[in-house]
């Protein structure tokens, strides 16, 4: 990975951090969540369309913050490189 890309990477992964550190987007994630399965809880026998719909919401509400977890990984994971890689010219200017 060149320099440049792994700076766009710690730069997108501290924005997700940040992200999921906001308070009213942690909110959201969780009173969502919680209505979708009130919902699902509250449904007819025979609504199984709804509950099939109520399921697939909680699973993309899931995916979107599973995603900005990755994102956080990922860049954590370019700065491990790019401290490594700056480790290593250091090093080979001491030679």
């Amino acid at each position: 990975m060149n320099e440049g890309k792994a700076r766009e990477q710690i730069s997108r992964g501290d924005r997700a951090a940040s992200l999921l550190r906001e308070e009213l987007l942690n909110e959201a994630f969780s009173k969502l969540e919680t209505d979708f399965i009130q919902a699902w809880k509250n449904s007819s026998v025979e609504d199984s369309q709804n509950r099939e719909r109520l399921y697939m919401l909680c699973q993309n509400l899931a995916a979107v913050k599973d995603y900005l977890e990755q994102v956080v990984t990922s860049g954590k994971l370019a700065k491990a490189q790019l401290d490594e890689l700056q480790n290593r010219v250091k090093f080979e200017k001491r030679k």
